[in-house]
């Protein structure tokens, strides 16, 4: 293989793939990334068996060829290379690379021993704005858990129904949902994709620049996602998603509208006082004509803060993790947000004022005397 590419663009899919390449891996080949030249197109290519990304650039290919080199050796030899252009040169499972200034040897491994990525699904794609789709993507990606205990519950659940496409997640302790219209009907089918696999997505979405939307094809056991040049597919996970829409209230008989930074402010203010008690605890009290929120008493003291509400409905008690409202209010996406309560036993809801198709609910905790 010959090819001889701008460092601009190497850098660009380099940014797509590597971060798919196990540190820590039983097969050296996976933390190599596969790089094939043909037909004037230079194609990049990483995977960890469960999540695979592929996306290309154009180069002069002089050579067509293929080969796996290290992934965070060619990155940092890439990254650290200000010249305009690199050449790739392969001998074997050995590479050549030169610019104008630098020139290395990389050993790298045959590329018949890299896996197989599957290709998309031949199946009907769902088609979303890019950038509907990661504003959307943003809130729910805060709630799923962070463990594999429960594996259900440690990925993202999307469910097709007709136009719509509803975005779910829970960690047992918060969720969110947000649904999305879609421009056309489509077969209802339900999946379960890896967390991890979404946090590359939206990774990949925040740094392609031409594409404008998003194509999301899926079978009974993968899902893939086209962007522009760049493709990513995972596994899907397997069992049912817990019947979540069973805990989100149906109404709620105390309401408060807040602005969002006030809040923001003011709970974390709270949670400065509240890292060493259990659970990030603090305290929300919904007044007549005002919200108060209150740090639970620690060893490093307590604080409180108080902000205008409007209050409809009554009056209440109730304490959260202070870091699931921060979560909330980092993606809601809105100036003000209107709380949703019914008692302190009960799951509290949060809603931005404007976007009556995002719900996120939090579990409230023991009140603290």
């Amino acid at each position: 293989m010959k090819v001889i590419l701008l460092q601009s663009n190497i850098a660009k899919v380099l940014g797509a793939t590597s971060r798919i390449v196990g540190a820590r891996t039983t097969l050296p080949v996976l933390s190599n990334i596969h790089i094939k030249a043909e037909k004037g197109k230079i194609k990049f290519s990483a995977t960890d068996l469960e999540v695979g990304v592929t996306t290309q650039t154009i180069g002069k290919v002089e050579e067509e060829g293929e080969i796996t080199l290290p992934a965070r050796l060619l990155s940092d030899f890439v990254l650290n290379n200000k010249d305009e252009s690199i050449e790739i040169i392969t001998t074997g499972t050995a590479a050549e690379l030169k610019s104008s200034h630098f020139e290395a040897k990389i050993q790298g491994i045959a590329a018949e021993e890299f896996p197989t990525i599957p290709e998309a699904p031949k199946t009907e794609p769902v088609v979303i704005n890019k950038n509907l789709f990661i504003e959307s993507l943003k809130k729910v990606a805060v709630a799923p858990a962070t463990d594999e205990t429960r594996p259900v519950l440690a990925g993202i659940y999307f469910s097709v129904k007709e136009d719509e496409l509803i975005l779910a997640a829970t960690d047992s302790y918060r969720l969110a949902e947000k649904k999305i219209k879609l421009a056309a009907k489509f077969a209802q089918h339900h999946m379960i994709i890896p967390g991890r696999t979404m946090t590359e997505v939206l990774r990949i979405l925040a740094s392609t620049e031409h594409a404008e939307e998003v194509k999301i094809l899926s079978s009974d056991s993968q899902v893939s996602f086209l962007i522009g040049d760049t493709h990513i597919t995972s596994r899907l996970i397997e069992g049912t998603y817990p019947n979540y829409q069973a805990i989100i209230p149906n109404s709620s008989k105390i309401k408060a509208t807040v602005k969002l930074a006030e809040l923001a402010s003011a709970v974390k203010m709270s949670s400065l006082f509240a890292k060493d008690t259990a659970n990030n605890n603090i305290k929300v009290v919904v007044g007549e004509k005002g919200i108060s929120i209150l740090s639970a008493a620690s060893q490093a003291g307590s604080a409180r803060s108080e902000i205008e509400a409007e209050v409809s409905g009554g009056v209440l008690e109730i304490s959260f993790n202070a870091r699931y409202i921060l979560d909330f209010l980092a993606v809601a996406g809105d100036d003000q947000i209107v709380l949703g309560f019914n008692d302190n036993a009960s799951a509290g809801v949060f809603k931005g004022k404007k976007d009556e198709d995002y719900t996120y609910i939090i579990m409230p905790l023991k009140l603290e005397s």
